[in-house]
């Protein structure tokens, strides 16, 4: 919307505000410098435009879909012997309702990255993330299910997603134009998520069969075991994986945490556990570089009683780490964990893995972050010491104040999908024969965390 004159200023921000809410998007306000200077008076005002005569109020809807088509998801679901769940960022405030579902249909809840706090990661009913950066369990759930409820998701990588006709399908989503977009589905639900949940709950039949869901806990089990020799390693040089495990285990239960895109995102989804309580977000639609630190200090402002981290990758945090300077100005106590491997991870295992090409122009300068962070006025700290991390993160939380902590970690360590497909295979091995200049470093490594795993 543009502003035409001084006394449309009040209207047309309230509006912005609304829209931006009630559609979940971004609302753009265009503002004329003329009219920026220009003083407000009250007799400028149309007849029509009556002071105060907007409103701020943050509304929501009720939105319910019809009633005939949750009768026929409840006949879908209930008939389905390997019912999956596939929860997204829209199903956020329905973590009750969710599990009362995987209860009654013995289903395992699979999370995209943006649905990662749509459920706690200790739940007994999750099997965790989703896609290259997700678990075997889910992997595998996708792959055996015979109907998968959607969930508040637009989930879009459709390669993950069952294979047509394997499975039928049933979608809740606010808005309409998303329904079978990612998946053919046979109904959809267009409400709120856990409104529309609460009227399918009663219809549902608690299914006597409970294996589908058990082979998928014992799944759990077992890559719960597999993460965490991963994130407990103490050789050098340091593995991310310990970072992420000794942060998530020091969180408090209110935490916002915020995350970059790139290998950051791998280390986040997989070994900082979502508790019930927290919030967990990063750039999940576009895969933006760099909103980690600029969410971290939004989260700030807008719940100052919170402990808001940013966890982040040194490609993304060197792109605007100029505004570590703002949360000093204004006092924000956030923190801000930098995963400092020296390169554009993510771009350099695309390249081998996805195109079987060696890496080319991904190494970045490094950057003292710790001396970056004092010359801002905040606090910075070092780690390259698995031995140490622990201390030092317990330390970096609790600093008063704005303060960041490097960790400089393995740059060969690579974020491995959870089941590797015999294409990924090839390329990569293709990219190490055609000349990548660290394949002896990224071989051993590789095979090295694969041989930890067996012992």
């Amino acid at each position: 919307e543009r502003i035409m004159g001084p006394t449309h200023v009040e209207n047309i921000t309230d509006l912005a505000c609304r829209m931006a809410y009630a559609y979940r998007g971004v609302s753009h306000i265009a503002f004329p410098v003329d009219l920026q200077e220009k003083e407000l008076k009250e007799r400028q005002r149309s007849p029509r435009n009556i002071p105060h005569h907007t409103s701020d109020v943050d509304a929501r809807s009720a939105r319910l879909p019809d009633h005939m088509d949750i009768e026929k998801s409840a006949e879908i679901l209930n008939r389905g012997k390997k019912v999956a769940i596939l929860a997204g960022r829209g199903a956020l405030g329905a973590t009750d309702e969710l599990e009362q579902v995987a209860e009654l249909l013995g289903a395992p809840i699979v999370k995209p990255l943006l649905g990662k706090a749509a459920v706690p990661d200790d739940s007994p009913y999750t099997t965790g993330g989703i896609g290259l950066l997700g678990t075997k369990p889910s992997q595998e759930a996708m792959e055996d299910c015979d109907t998968l409820l959607m969930v508040g998701t637009s989930f879009p990588y459709i390669e993950f997603m069952p294979k047509p006709q394997q499975a039928r399908g049933v979608q809740i989503e606010l808005d309409p134009k998303r329904i079978g977009l990612r998946y053919p589905v046979e109904v959809g639900l267009v409400g709120d998520s856990r409104n529309t949940l609460r009227e399918l709950i009663p219809l549902l039949k608690r299914k006597e069969d409970r294996r589908f869901l058990q082979e998928a806990q014992a799944g759990m089990k077992d890559w719960r075991e597999v993460m965490e020799k991963r994130a407990t390693r103490s050789d050098k040089p340091m593995k991310p994986q310990v970072v992420a495990w000794e942060l998530g285990k020091r969180l408090r239960g209110d935490a916002i945490v915020s995350c970059d895109s790139g290998t950051i995102a791998t280390w986040w989804a997989r070994h900082i556990p979502a508790r019930r309580g927290q919030m967990h977000t990063l750039s999940g639609n576009l895969a933006t570089m760099a909103p980690g630190l600029p969410y971290t200090i939004a989260a700030q402002i807008a719940f100052p009683n919170r402990q808001c981290v940013g966890f982040v990758g040194d490609g993304g945090f060197s792109m605007l780490m100029a505004e570590f300077v703002t949360a000093v100005k204004y006092k924000l106590p956030i923190k801000i964990v930098i995963i400092k491997n020296n390169t554009l991870g993510q771009i350099k295992w695309e390249q081998m893995v996805f195109l079987g090409n060696p890496e080319y122009g991904v190494d970045l300068h490094p950057i003292d972050f710790a001396a970056f962070a004092h010359a801002c006025g905040g606090v910075g700290f070092s780690v390259d010491d698995p031995a140490n991390c622990g201390r030092i993160m317990e330390e970096f939380l609790n600093t008063p104040g704005p303060a960041l902590v490097e960790a400089a970690v393995d740059p060969f360590e690579p974020p491995m999908p959870a089941k590797v497909k015999a294409e990924q295979a090839a390329h990569f091995a293709e990219s190490l024969a055609r000349g990548e200049p660290n394949r002896k470093k990224i071989a051993l490594t590789t095979l090295s965390d694969k041989v930890r795993e067996l012992i």
